[in-house]
């Protein structure tokens, strides 16, 4: 146990090579698998989703770290330091990055993904595939790390969660992208309050997918009513009434185009 050996089995390419350049969720990449290992990826194609394990060699001054300050979070003193196993940090003991991603393809050695947070030549050290039946845990909680940068940013993060539950953009989808990246700007400066009772139109089901994709609300636990109107209110606080018609490109329509917002009195 005084000596480990890892091997790497692979490399990423991308276009990214600066981790400050890196967005939050990734970029497109591939995984070049090494000769001597292609027979490993026999059947990859079961599944829709893998594991990459990515060993973070860019970040070898950093292993004696033990605290950190994520990215978003203000205070950068006491207060905002985090601890490397509270948050997905390059910087900690055993550099081992972890990430899932979607496969888009294979073509022999490579797998072609939609997006990996690893920077160009970043080894691979395993693939895993991602089960559906063990990893999702659709019921966890965990407080926000960081706030976005922008809405922009919010509005990215809220799209890849929406979609990733429901499976494809949609009009509705992205609609209820917009709907709550106002509430979240409006009334929490960006941020995730934690605790959601959503009232959604049960004649909507995608628009409700998108909400329960990115609040994990559910009607079984309450925090989901469906309702026979066409309104969505949050929280108590907030109600938006969908346009008849959608423009053309919701996610960077205004919000004015979308819906009609009325504060409710609490």
């Amino acid at each position: 146990m005084d000596s480990w050996q890892l091997k790497p089995v692979g490399t990423v390419h991308c276009g990214i090579r600066e981790r400050k350049q890196m967005p939050v969720w990734g970029v497109p990449a591939s995984v070049e698998i090494f000769p001597e290992f292609e027979p490993a990826l026999h059947r990859i194609e079961k599944h829709s989703h893998i594991w990459v394990f990515g060993w973070l060699n860019q970040g070898r001054e950093e292993r004696d770290v033990l605290q950190v300050t994520p990215r978003g979070v203000d205070d950068r003193g006491p207060g905002g330091l985090h601890g490397v196993f509270a948050v997905r940090s390059p910087a900690r003991p055993n550099p081992v990055g972890l990430t899932a991603a979607r496969v888009l393809r294979r073509d022999g050695r490579w797998l072609h993904l939609d997006r990996l947070d690893f920077l160009d030549g970043t080894p691979v050290i395993d693939i895993k595939p991602y089960f559906i039946n063990r990893d999702l845990i659709f019921s966890a909680n965990g407080r926000q790390v960081g706030k976005p940068r922008s809405r922009e940013d919010l509005r990215e993060s809220l799209l890849i969660q929406a979609v990733q539950f429901h499976g494809e953009r949609k009009p509705d989808l992205e609609l209820g992208v917009r709907i709550l990246e106002h509430y979240r700007a409006v009334f929490h400066d960006l941020n995730d309050p934690g605790d959601w009772r959503i009232v959604l139109p049960l004649s909507r089901p995608v628009l409700c997918d998108a909400f329960m994709g990115m609040t994990r609300v559910t009607p079984g636990r309450g925090t989901l009513v469906f309702g026979s109107g066409p309104a969505v209110r949050i929280n108590g606080e907030a109600e938006y009434e969908p346009r008849p018609e959608m423009p053309a490109d919701i996610l960077s329509a205004a919000d004015e185009d979308l819906f009609d917002f009325r504060r409710l009195a609490g």
